[in-house]
């Protein structure tokens, strides 16, 4: 089967750790321990995203003048090539070829979100930073009650725009990283725009380009809950595109969070997708087998 998995900025960074290159590297290899099975027997595009990254990037750009500063959208494909590069160095270890792809995704440069950043990225803050050098189109906000982040511009992707060699790929064996922190954001032209693109929106759109059978959203929750947080949450085991859009209107999913990943689950199953899943790392291989987490079907 042909596979797209994607996997949150955090799993690859989890928290309370400061983010050296031996950490990330450990963390992927735990992360590829968990999927190493799913990647031998299936063609597998692994995604991720870059939140915590392209956020710590930004901040390491803004506390020298001794170099260039870099665009965001440099430093998209730089936490891209980061990552990638952990994450190869982890599949290496199982006997596997892969490979990191700079993925480009087409966005509309006149889109909405660049007057309203909507994407956190970086640490949390207790207050916004005073002395902070912020670039134009960006903003420090209260994230989800957890914390003052900076936020950016987020576009809604087009097209992915090197889908054709993600495919190729596939075709010759390779487990491929691509669509990176939601891809490097251009404009038809290639010319590239700041901003950080949603991971899970990038990511439904590249499972549709190159026909994926599954579509599997990493979380740090196991599954998708009703009244999550509340003494009332309730587990989703399965549930149908309908009733995907009656609980995102009735308001059950948080913005940043589930929201974006069932949203982007019914865009794929609506482009033709066959089915997708919603679960944590640890309980993958069983979600896989409709055993565990939340299986979201036409």
């Amino acid at each position: 089967m042909r596979i797209v998995i994607a996997l949150g900025g955090n799993a690859l960074l989890p928290k309370g750790i400061r983010g050296t290159a031996e950490e990330q590297l450990n963390a992927a290899k735990k992360v590829v321990a968990k999927v190493e099975h799913i990647l031998k027997e299936n063609e597998v595009v692994l995604t991720h995203g870059n939140g915590p990254q392209v956020g710590n990037m930004l901040i390491q750009q803004q506390a020298t003048k001794e170099v260039a500063p870099m665009p965001l959208d440099v430093l998209d494909s730089m936490t891209q090539g980061q990552i990638g590069y952990f994450i190869a160095s982890a599949i290496s270890l199982t006997g596997l070829h892969s490979a990191t792809l700079i993925t480009r995704v087409v966005v509309d440069p006149h889109d909405a979100a660049f007057k309203n950043p909507t994407k956190p990225i970086g640490p949390f803050y207790e207050a916004p930073p005073a002395n902070a050098n912020q670039q134009p189109g960006t903003a420090y906000r209260m994230d989800a009650g957890r914390g003052y982040r900076l936020f950016v511009a987020s576009p809604e992707p087009v097209k992915i725009r090197e889908h054709d060699a993600i495919s190729a790929l596939l075709e010759h064996n390779f487990v491929v990283i691509a669509v990176g922190g939601g891809g490097v954001p251009i404009k038809k032209s290639g010319e590239g725009l700041e901003a950080v693109i949603d991971k899970d929106k990038a990511t439904s759109l590249i499972a549709s380009q190159i026909n994926a059978d599954i579509l599997v959203f990493v979380t740090s929750v196991d599954a998708v809950y009703l009244d999550f947080g509340k003494k009332t949450q309730k587990a989703i085991r399965k549930m149908t595109v309908s009733e995907a859009k009656k609980h995102i209107s009735a308001g059950h999913f948080a913005e940043g969070s589930m929201k974006p990943k069932v949203e982007s689950v019914v865009r794929f199953l609506e482009k033709g997708g066959k089915k997708a899943l919603i679960c944590s790392i640890d309980n993958i291989n069983e979600a896989l087998e409709e055993k565990a987490g939340t299986m979201i079907t036409r």
